[in-house]
Parts: C-alpha cells; structure tokens; sequence
C-alpha cells in the first residue's frame, strides 16, 4: 500500500492542502484508501489477501478522525481593546498631582491674593477674588485637558476570527504509518500462503505421496511417453495389483456382481469399466454391457 501511496504522495499532499479543514482532508484520505485498495486488488491473486486488505483499510478508515491535523492558528482582532488599556479608570496618580497642584496654587497665590485684598480699595477687592479664582480655575483646567488628552481612547466591543489551518504534511505522515501497519499484515499473509503452498508440494489432497504411488505414477508416464501399446496395456495391469496392496479390488461384470454395475445395452455381456470395492463395500460403481 504504501508503494502505491508514495506515488501519490504530491497529489495527496496538494489536495490537503486544499482542503482546509479536518473534515474535508478526511474525505481527502476516504477517496484515496478507495483508490489504493482498487489498485492492489488488481494485482492480487489471493483471495484471502484482498479480503484481509479490505477488513484492514476499513480499520484505517475508521481511525481516519482520530489523526492530528492542526498546523498554523491565527486570531486575528478587530475594534478591540489592547492589552493593558486603562481607558476610563480613575488614577491615583492624577488624584495626588491635582491635590498638589491645588496646594501649589494656593500657596503661591494665596498670600499675593490677600495682599491685594487687603491693599486695594473696598471697592476693587471683588475685582481682585475674581481674577485670583479665574487664575486657579484655568490652572486646573489645563490639567484636566492634558489628562483628557493624554487618556486612551475608547474602543469598542472586541470581535476574534480564527483562522486554523492543517499541516498536510502531518496528515501524510500519520497517513502513512497506517498504511505500513496494512502492508506489515498483508505482508504475513501473503508468507502464510506460500508456506501452505510449499506444504503442498509433493501430497495428494493434504498427504504425502507413498513411494509405491510415485512408482506407479512414473510408469504409467513411461507408457504413455513410450508409444508401445503393448508396453502400455503391461503397464496398466499394474494398476491392479497397486490397488490389492491398498485393499481396493477391481471387479469384473457377472451375474454376482451385477449390483456393482451401471448397465448398458450391448451384444454380448462384457465389463467396459470395472467396479472397485473395498471389504464388501462399493467404493466406485463400473459400467458393463448385459448383453440382452
């Protein structure tokens, strides 16, 4: 599997990376275990491996969610607040440099104020308290404008986008491992079936072949290979006697044995295929001619 991924692999990579999302690069790897198992199936001569194959990429399949597709993760911010904004908050800083500033002006001006106060006329002394007051009043209203100037701004209510994007890299590798999980298996079966077939070699339906039975296979070849009819038919008789050492007897149409026999019309009565029976028992009905 993972020979017909790695020729995949750009393709791959390129459709992830397409896809943006976790849930569309599972559909991604969904379509592409349905490509590779059509693709090893096609190769495949047993019927046990693409059966296990199937059962397995089914597995992988499954386990699809399960992989870790996060890469990059970007919040981006907008109309909100940065961090650290004290805008609205009452300081205490300013508190003590308005209380300062509140006692500076009245120290400095307090005692110029009463000496104009007392030194001008009655008449001018409402003159003289509203100058001083005006001149306190502006004082601390430059202070005020400075720390209304210099105050952070208002912003309004914070909105967050999340931009997450895969690492198709991630996601091929973790892929991939999977699928060498799926080859190690596929890999022990197709070792489990050639060891049944060298199991195989040299038995007739799951036993080993007797040396009598070679013997007599080899003759029978050297029959057939010979071109000697003769030779031939000495050789066939040999299948008789092979098969009295197995307790097997090869019987001969007559009226006794007629129970052994399918019957066919014909001239004369002759057995055309001898019936085989071992301790009484039928083992192979033969085919004779009755002869009516």
């Amino acid at each position: 599997m993972t020979d017909l991924l790695e020729k995949d692999k750009d393709k791959l990579l390129t459709e992830l990376s397409a896809a943006g999302t976790a849930e569309k690069a599972v559909k991604v790897l969904e379509n592409e275990i349905d490509k590779l198992l059509l693709k090893h199936n096609e190769h495949c001569e047993s019927d046990r491996e693409r059966e296990s194959a199937a059962y397995m990429m089914q597995a992988v399949r499954l386990s699809l969610p399960l992989i870790d597709s996060n890469g990059t993760i970007k919040v981006w911010e907008r109309g909100g607040r940065l961090e650290g904004d004290d805008s609205g908050s009452f300081k205490v800083s300013f508190l003590v440099l308005l209380i300062l500033g509140i006692a500076l002006c009245v120290f400095g001006f307090g005692p110029l104020m009463m000496e104009a106060y007392t030194g001008v006329a009655e008449n001018a002394r409402d003159q003289v308290l509203l100058h001083g007051g005006a001149t306190v009043v502006g004082l601390i209203s430059l202070y005020f404008s400075g720390y209304m100037y210099s105050r952070p701004k208002k912003r309004g209510k914070a909105e967050y986008q999340v931009d997450i994007r895969i690492d198709s890299e991630r996601i091929y590798r973790s892929f991939r491992t999977a699928l060498l999980s799926v080859d190690q298996a596929i890999e022990e079966i197709r070792a489990s079936e050639r060891w049944k077939e060298r199991e195989k070699a040299g038995s007739i339906d799951g036993r080993a072949v007797t040396p009598s039975e070679l013997e007599l296979f080899s003759d029978l070849l050297a029959a057939a290979y010979s071109g000697d009819a003769e030779y031939a038919l000495e050789k066939i008789e040999q299948i008789e006697f092979f098969l009295h050492r197995q307790q097997i007897e090869v019987v001969d149409y007559s009226k006794e044995t007629e129970k052994y026999f399918d019957l066919m019309p014909g001239s004369k009565a002759a057995t055309i295929r001898p019936a085989l029976v071992a301790q009484g028992g039928l083992l192979k009905k033969g085919l004779a001619s009755s002869g009516r």
